[in-house]
């Protein structure tokens, strides 16, 4: 009796601390809460995918009625070396690349679903080198390619541990002379900017490229400037992330948090303190937060993807948690009309 005691208190210990529920991935959790999908990449890092059909049937099953989507802007090559084909960018040691063809797969693609779909989504546009001066005239182009179609600009990459030492060039940095053009463009078009720019290495613990992000924000006020996974990669670890958060939130009015990817399971799920921890952080910038997935091209493990979150927006506030789950998302994106159709 003592053992089965003991196996039911760490069975409860386990659920408080990372929302388990021995459900496994393709099981139904009952939907709970209408979340916006802030993250969703359509294509993986050899540009396949699972489709709309598909996509669009899992977000039913997760209650999402919709969606930020866009392509991968870079390619994970497969080289004659590769045991495997990779298809992300950590399966193998090759090298990747940026794409610039990701958004037109995209948009030739979602452009093709009925309107009922096509409403679901506010794409972005991400295909762009970050170390090319061309990359906002680039853009640029594209929008005007597709007038009225694009929402947003990203996901843009900038420091990303393990993939930025895979691809060819420089490293790239959040206030990179191209993406400042990027940033200035934003703004004349009201589009807001994701990206993805880790805090710090995988190796140092400080915020060392923190300041990158900073200057970009206050170089260009008028751009609003998600940060992806809240500065967060795989094996990123800062100890004072939550308090640096609360600094540059404090100062930068046009900066917004991503909460999606490794960020919960590494950072808000590992303990209950950490739960509350994130959750007093949420209360105090309750406008400023928007949760998403990081799915990439395939869609089986998606419900669990958003459900996960659950055990978070319990914590909070009613209102806290209806901002965070598709009041800010409905915000952001209310500066553009859901979905325009292209001229004939």
């Amino acid at each position: 009796m003592k053992i089965i005691i003991r196996q039911m208190a760490l069975l409860f210990l386990l659920v408080l601390s990372t929302g388990y529920t021995g459900l496994h991935a393709d099981q139904q959790q009952p939907i709970r809460y209408s979340i916006m999908d802030s993250h969703v990449h359509y294509l993986d890092f050899v540009q396949q995918t699972d489709g709309f059909e598909r996509l669009v049937a899992a977000m039913d099953r997760a209650g999402v009625p919709q969606a930020i989507i866009f392509g991968m802007p870079m390619v994970k090559m497969w080289t004659p070396a590769d045991p495997i084909r990779p298809t992300y960018y950590l399966d193998t040691d090759s090298r990747a690349y940026y794409y610039s063809g990701t958004d037109f797969i995209l948009a030739n693609e979602l452009l093709k679903q009925p309107p009922q779909i096509r409403q679901r989504f506010f794409p972005f546009v991400c295909g762009i080198n970050p170390l090319d001066l061309n990359a906002a005239d680039q853009i640029e182009t594209v929008l005007k390619l597709y007038p009225g179609f694009w929402k947003g600009i990203g996901e843009l990459m900038s420091r990303h541990d393990d993939l930025t030492a895979f691809t060819y060039g420089e490293p790239p940095a959040a206030d990179h002379p191209a993406l400042m053009r990027v940033y200035r463009l934003a703004a004349r078009y009201n589009l807001p900017v994701l990206i993805h720019h880790n805090i710090s290495s995988a190796w140092k613990r400080a915020p060392i490229y923190l300041a990158e992000l900073e200057n970009a924000l206050k170089q260009n006020p008028d751009t609003t400037i998600i940060w992806a996974h809240a500065g967060i990669s795989r094996r990123v670890d800062v100890p004072t992330l939550l308090p640096e958060l609360r600094r540059v939130l404090s100062i930068y009015s046009n900066l917004m948090i991503d909460i999606s990817w490794v960020v919960y399971p590494d950072y808000i799920a590992r303990s209950p303190a950490s739960m509350r921890k994130w959750a007093a952080f949420a209360e105090e910038y309750s406008d400023r937060i928007l949760i998403g997935t990081d799915k990439v091209g395939h869609w089986d493990t998606y419900p669990a993807e958003i459900t996960k979150y659950y055990p978070f927006l319990d914590l909070l506030a009613k209102s806290t948690a209806q901002k965070l789950a598709s009041g800010n998302f409905l915000k952001l994106m209310q500066r553009q009309p859901a979905f325009h159709e292209l001229p004939n």
